[in-house]
């Protein structure tokens, strides 16, 4: 069966012609990397820069490309992978489970990718990582950090430190800016990575005497949140860690400052990048909203990747997701390239050894046993003037 590469539809139904092809291998020689991505539906901004991030690795090995090592070296890795150029499969699954668990059946069982990468929920990324270790197929997360991902097994990766560490960064946070808190409340959705955030943040306000007095696991993808959002506010916390993807998260804010609800002085959000191109149409909703994000900076990542990003798609990252895609995409060519096959067994202990060696541009990406992610970069950030900006306590 033949195959090519393609970019499934891009916003407002564009499409984007892909060709990474190189020499004049066929298409049945190709080393196919199938990616799960969302497109359309809540996620589809944060879908679409994942989607750029790993096509920019892809183009740059099929070109032939030095990778950089910790060790100060680089590594020439292509044109292409074992003699042949790498076909990038990417599936829509539309921001939700069971869209995300079809696009996977269909890289696996019908495209027969080497490696899948995907995705940024871990509510989706999770049955599929399932899914493709139950046959066997090396899996690499991008964004997805639920505690629970850990479980999977052995042919799951993850290019993203999991969510520990966020929930008590929260709390200090608004400790630092507001000062006395007493009282917190939270609001998450109802999926593997918000209900592990609810845990981890109000066991670390527990554990200082901070009193998590409501905690709401919503439902994604709904018209109205009003009703939630009148559960969180009810008993006045002082303060209040959130997460939402998206066009949700729009929904949410938008409501909530309809609502009155002084979110700019008392609302801490994850992940908070992941919202603001949405928002970008109303940003007063947002103004004055503080969070904590994965740190993405520093020469290496404005040279080999926000310059060259902005080059091929002509306007700046649009979340920092797209970052753990590219590093996401090296590392599954690295692997490939150091097992000299595609026996998924190879790949799989060759990950291992990559990551240990392979400097990536969102930073160090060893992995641990469980094959997740030990280092991770945090930043403190505000969004004010319709942008997300460092942040510095006064």
């Amino acid at each position: 069966m033949k195959h090519r590469l393609r970019a499934t539809a891009l916003l407002a139904g564009t499409a984007m012609a892909v060709a990474f092809g190189a020499g004049s291998a066929s298409a049945q020689q190709a080393v196919k990397i199938g990616m799960f991505t969302p497109l359309t539906g809540a996620s589809s901004v944060v879908g679409l820069d994942m989607q750029r991030g790993v096509e920019l690795a892809i183009a740059r090995i099929n070109a032939g490309f030095d990778v950089p090592m910790q060790d100060g070296t680089t590594l020439t890795v292509g044109p292409g992978l074992l003699g042949a150029p790498i076909n990038l499969i990417v599936e829509d699954d539309e921001s939700r489970p069971q869209a995300a668990m079809d696009a996977a059946r269909k890289l696996v069982e019908v495209d027969g990718v080497a490696v899948l990468i995907g995705e940024y929920s871990s509510g989706r990324t999770q049955p599929v990582g399932q899914y493709a270790n139950e046959n066997q197929v090396v899996h690499i997360s991008i964004g997805a950090n639920a505690e629970s991902l850990r479980d999977i097994g052995p042919y799951f990766f993850d290019a993203i430190a999991l969510a520990g560490l966020q929930g008590p960064q929260l709390i200090a946070m608004a400790q630092a800016a507001i000062g006395d808190v007493d009282t917190f409340g939270t609001i998450f959705p109802n999926n593997p990575y918000g209900v592990g955030m609810e845990i981890a943040t109000c066991a670390a306000a527990a554990a200082i005497g901070i009193e998590c007095v409501s905690t709401i696991r919503y439902e994604e993808q709904k018209t109205d949140y009003r009703p939630e959002l009148n559960q969180l506010t009810a008993p006045q916390p002082d303060a209040v860690a959130f997460f939402a993807y998206g066009a949700d998260a729009t929904l949410i804010l938008r409501q909530a400052f309809e609502l009155g609800v002084d979110a700019a002085g008392t609302w801490f959000g994850a992940e908070v990048s992941n919202w603001v191109a949405d928002v970008a149409a109303i940003p007063e909703v947002a103004e004055g909203i503080r969070g904590v994000e994965h740190a993405v900076a520093g020469e290496l990542y404005e040279t080999q990747y926000r310059a060259a990003y902005v080059d091929a798609y002509g306007e700046e990252p649009l979340t920092v997701f797209g970052a753990f895609g590219y590093d996401a995409a090296m590392l599954a060519a690295l692997a490939i390239n150091a097992a000299g096959s595609t026996d998924s067994d190879a790949i799989r202990q060759a990950m291992h050894e990559v990551s240990q060696t392979y400097l990536g541009i969102t930073g160090n990406l060893a992995f641990d046993e469980d094959g997740m992610r030990m280092f991770q970069d945090y930043g403190e950030f505000i969004y004010t003037n319709g942008e997300l900006v460092p942040y510095v306590a006064e």
